[in-house]
């Protein structure tokens, strides 16, 4: 048992396992039964993930709300029918493959400007949003046709960090797709409030610039004042997820501690 049973922990989630089965690690490692999180990362996202157990659940709703900081991977070049890296490829032409070469660091940023402050996101098909009463990745692995609402979310930065060629690893990938053009790896990091998905930013950014895009990788680097050096380790052994314990212990904040920091940000 952690000495003090309420407050928050922040976690690193690994990629591959979903925020539920992180949170019911959590549960498990510490006899907690009260446990949620501050917001859901994607599966295939990797990041802090923020928990709140005991009475640090009530407190979750305010961390909620906070902005976001995220790193991330878009590959452009191609759209992805889940516009991450699990779909399909399409957007294959000849002229998508002549403006991903021709694209400058210049161009990106230029782009990537026209992002920042309030923008209408059309949420992905494939997030947890809700529409009419299902999850829409569930109608959407169904082959349910439908259409999701724009919704007002802000940007307050998007910075290109770089254009590079793809990585000997990331060819392959995009090889075992079926993928024989051209494509270029985009880093940037973005800063955004609730309910922004990372990965319609990449689908939108990509047809802004012409050439198609989607994310490749996704770290979620900050929420609020917490960042990663606040993260106790999350790691698969044996088959099974376990959180440092040591860690939580030592890096779990209390509700006294949470409000000094909101109060400070």
């Amino acid at each position: 048992m952690i000495e003090d049973p309420s407050g928050i922990s922040c976690i690193y989630k690994p990629r591959g396992v979903s925020s539920f089965a992180v949170t019911r690690a959590f549960r498990r490692e510490f006899s907690i039964k009260k446990v949620g999180h501050a917001g859901t990362l994607d599966p295939l996202a990797q990041g802090l993930l923020i928990l709140g157990f005991g009475h640090g659940t009530k407190a979750l709703p305010s961390l909620q709300g906070l902005k976001k900081t995220y790193r991330a991977v878009f590959l452009l070049g191609a759209e992805s029918s889940t516009e991450d890296q699990e779909g399909d490829l399409a957007f294959q032409t000849p002229q998508s493959r002549l403006s991903v070469s021709y694209l400058s660091y210049r161009s990106l940023e230029k782009a990537a400007k026209g992002f920042k402050g309030e923008i209408s996101q059309v949420p992905s098909r494939f997030s947890a949003v809700h529409f009419k009463g299902k999850r829409a990745y569930d109608l959407a692995r169904n082959g349910k046709e439908f259409e999701l609402e724009p919704r007002k979310v802000e940007i307050y930065s998007f910075k290109i960090r770089r254009m590079r060629n793809l990585s000997r690893r990331e060819r392959r990938r995009l090889a075992a797709k079926g993928w024989k053009g051209e494509a270029k790896a985009m880093e940037c990091e973005v800063c955004c409030s609730k309910g922004t998905y990372i990965r319609a930013l990449a689908r939108d950014f990509g047809r802004k610039i012409g050439c198609g895009a989607y994310l490749f990788w996704l770290e979620r680097v900050q929420i609020g004042p917490f960042s990663l050096k606040d993260c106790a380790e999350c790691r698969f052994k044996g088959g099974k997820l376990f959180i440092d314990e040591a860690q939580v212990r030592s890096k779990a904040i209390s509700i006294p501690s949470l409000c000094r920091r909101l109060e400070d940000k």
